[in-house]
């Protein structure tokens, strides 16, 4: 059985750990979390013995970056690979994935998710819970697709982008790198580097 550390003990923290407590090759050890309310406290009954400097003092096989937040969690991702830590990646035994998917290393696949064949998932994604992915996706790296959320085929998602709660991309469709799709929004055209766009259909948010 994997000895996994889960860094970040917020709720999307607990979805993860709930996955991994029903994954049959690992289980949470413990949480990591810089919020002092925590540390010292257990969540699901993991402990919390306190934050990110405290993993070299705990016996584990791999590291699960529960973050929402994108660019932190790119940037931990980075300092962690650079240290020689391996980035465990976890999938809901309820996820269904087709055989010929590639996963990154250290992504979270979670409850319900479909990903069909051909498509690719860059490291350090999160694939939420209920969120469909089409054949032949490319979702880059350290990116986020929010629970519900449906990509159509061949759509390409950008490091780093997030893809909002409910939002649908049609197929064929480009979201750029650092990009946002607002929750219940529909992009039915490329969404270019750094854009948010929202509405339906997705249109450019400015600010």
């Amino acid at each position: 059985m994997k000895k996994i550390i889960i860094i970040g003990a917020g709720g999307h923290g607990q979805v993860v750990a709930d996955a991994l407590l029903l994954m049959k090759e690992a289980e949470p050890v413990a949480f990591l979390d810089e919020n002092p309310a925590l540390i010292g406290t257990e969540v699901l009954g993991i402990p919390v013995p306190g934050g990110n400097s405290y993993l070299s003092k705990i016996e584990h096989d791999g590291v699960v970056l529960a973050l929402g937040n994108n660019a932190l969690r790119k940037r931990i991702f980075e300092e962690l690979t650079k240290a020689g830590e391996n980035l465990f990646t976890v999938i809901h035994p309820s996820a269904i994935i087709s055989p010929s998917v590639k996963i990154g290393a250290g992504c979270m696949i979670l409850a319900g998710a479909v990903i069909n064949t051909g498509a690719e998932i860059k490291d350090n994604t999160i694939i939420n819970t209920n969120s469909t992915i089409e054949h032949h996706n490319m979702i880059g790296p350290h990116a986020h697709i929010a629970p519900g959320s449906t990509l159509g085929g061949e759509v390409t998602v950008g490091e780093e982008s997030m893809v909002g709660i409910g939002a649908t991309v049609l197929p064929r469709v480009i979201i750029g790198n650092k990009a946002m799709l607002g929750a219940g929004s529909t992009a039915t055209r490329k969404i270019p580097d750094g854009v948010t766009a929202a509405g339906m259909p997705a249109k450019r948010l400015k600010f």
